[in-house]
């Protein structure tokens, strides 16, 4: 099967999908929405729900250290995982300390990915290298807001990106509808 083939399948596929995709999009635009409008407890869910992540992610790296104790890594694994444990079971039973943690790496996250983008644009000024100055420059700018709120901002900032997040997937979706519906090929054009 070629290139084109698979790309032909998939057009196939989505073609007879594109109304599940479509209510998918509407569905978590909706959501998306009205998370907007309770950022504190779309903050606290989703803090929750990193912090089972990690006790998850610990218990398994535990489970693992056991089954290899042989191996030199046994005391990194089983470190490792009760640390996650640890720190994930702070997480869910003091969920607002939890955001507050959270928000400051998001702001970190921010401001150095921000910073790099600044840099790299402009040694590098490839064509249209304006647009890269302004996404690291509103990235910086994004990361000093978040901080400067600092420790308010964690009552919403984790919930108010979660939910912006759910509304461009949603419009990912509803727009990916539209494209298999009309039935448009999905498929690169000869000798691409």
């Amino acid at each position: 099967m070629t290139m084109v083939d698979s790309r032909a399948a998939v057009a196939g596929e989505l073609k007879k999908a594109w109304g599940w995709l479509l209510a998918w999009g509407i569905m978590l635009i909706l959501l998306g929405v009205i998370g907007l409008g309770y950022e504190f407890a779309v903050s606290v869910v989703t803090t929750v729900f990193v912090g089972g992540l990690m006790v998850a992610y610990g218990v398994m790296e535990v489970v693992h250290a056991f089954r290899h104790k042989l191996w030199s890594g046994f005391f990194l694994f089983l470190f490792g995982g009760c640390l996650s444990i640890v720190a994930g079971g702070v997480i869910w039973a003091r969920p607002l300390a939890g955001m507050e943690v959270l928000t400051l790496l998001v702001a970190a996250y921010f401001l150095v990915l921000g910073v790099f983008r600044v840099v790299g644009t402009v040694s590098s000024r490839h064509p249209g290298w304006g647009w890269g100055l302004f996404n690291g420059a509103i990235s910086v700018l994004l990361g000093l807001l978040i901080w400067n709120g600092w420790p308010a901002s964690s009552l919403y900032i984790i919930g108010m990106f979660v939910a912006i997040d759910m509304i461009f997937q949603g419009w990912n979706y509803v727009m990916l509808s539209v494209v298999a519906r009309r039935g448009a090929a999905i498929v690169a054009p000869a000798g691409a």
